[in-house]
């Protein structure tokens, strides 16, 4: 048999540039298929910096104070992942509402046990059951629906409390500390994820919501009901902010209409870095989580060694950017690909 017979003839090595480009593109495809990553190894990364700029970093510690922000990044996800612009700016409101309806009317009413949960989970819905059917109903701009939300639940925040309120003796204590060998701080991360998870893994929901997000008009014509599933995004999503004004206190042990804008924009911020399009259809709370996780690690990093509140802003903004077009040139790799 002839050497030169296809059959057995060795195929030329790829030339090195070949192999490279081959390389980055599958490195921007695996970065598009998981779009966390991004926010996960920076995350890893700025750990890493914390604990050998601070031997003291405690897990507990640092777990609690995570979760405020923690908890509004994974709310502002379901509206998000509805689609047509869906960024809800009344969670961070909403959390103090929280706070203040349990220190203001629960406690006092001698509700103040754990049956204060369910009662703001509910409280929390409502909000966001009219928040969405404001949006859904009036055919009005998702960004204008809940600025204007922002603004009256920052007002009924002021009307709550106009000064701090002291609440003690609380279980919600326990956030900022541990609740048995487990720290408070991820059984508070963990009380909004079993609802994502029984809400979107429990039920068709979780299909409804991504094929809604992804394309409502086709969703529409497969029969779809379209506004009601993005009227209960914005309910979910307010459910799981309520559980961040207990939270709050649990660090505080006081409730003020002063946090009501803390955690707007950081929040947005997280969800954009852990790799959500903000088109909707795509991501989860995992991603919520880790662009919040990288944001607070940054902060406490860059405290550590005394960079000034502006810089902060202009790294917060940097780093945005770049995570936003590394994102863009993976999903266009990833398409292009298919």
């Amino acid at each position: 048999m002839s050497t030169t017979d296809p059959a057995v003839r060795t195929a030329a090595p790829r030339p090195a540039h070949q192999v490279a480009a081959s390389r980055r593109g599958g490195l921007r495809s695996l970065f598009a298929r998981h779009t966390y990553l991004f926010a996960v190894i920076l995350a890893a990364v700025l750990l890493i910096a914390n604990l050998v700029k601070q031997p003291g970093f405690g897990l507990t510690s640092q777990l609690a104070a995570l979760a405020p922000l923690g908890i509004a990044a994974m709310a502002s996800v379901p509206s998000i992942m509805s689609g047509r612009g869906g960024i809800d700016l009344s969670i961070s409101p909403l959390m103090t509402l929280s706070a203040l309806l349990y220190a203001t009317q629960l406690q006092p009413a001698g509700l103040g046990g754990y049956a204060a949960l369910p009662l703001l989970l509910i409280a929390g819905a409502l909000v966001g059951t009219l928040t969405g059917l404001l949006i859904v109903v009036g055919r009005l701009q998702p960004i204008v629906v809940t600025l204007a939300m922002f603004f009256v639940l920052t007002g009924l925040d002021l009307k709550l409390a106009p000064s701090p309120t002291t609440v003690s003796g609380t279980w919600m204590a326990d956030f900022a500390g541990s609740m048995g060998p487990i720290p408070g701080g991820l059984v508070a991360l963990a009380v909004p994820a079993v609802l994502w998870l029984l809400v979107t893994r429990g039920t068709t929901y979780g299909g409804l919501l991504r094929s809604v997000g992804g394309n409502d008009v086709t969703a529409f014509t497969s029969g779809v009901p379209v506004g009601t599933v993005r009227v209960l995004a914005y309910a979910l999503g307010g459910a799981m902010a309520a559980v961040g004004g207990l939270v709050l206190i649990g660090l505080a042990s006081t409730a003020e209409s002063g946090t009501s804008s803390a955690y707007t924009l950081i929040a947005i911020a997280a969800v954009a870095l852990g790799g959500i399009p903000l088109q909707g259809g795509g991501g989860g709370i995992a991603n919520a989580l880790a662009g919040a996780a990288a944001i607070y690690l940054l902060q406490s990093l860059l405290g550590v060694v005394q960079v000034s509140q502006t810089w902060l802003q202009v790294i917060y903004g940097a780093l945005l950017i770049g995570a936003v077009l590394f994102g863009a040139i993976a999903a266009r790799e990833l398409k292009e690909g298919r």
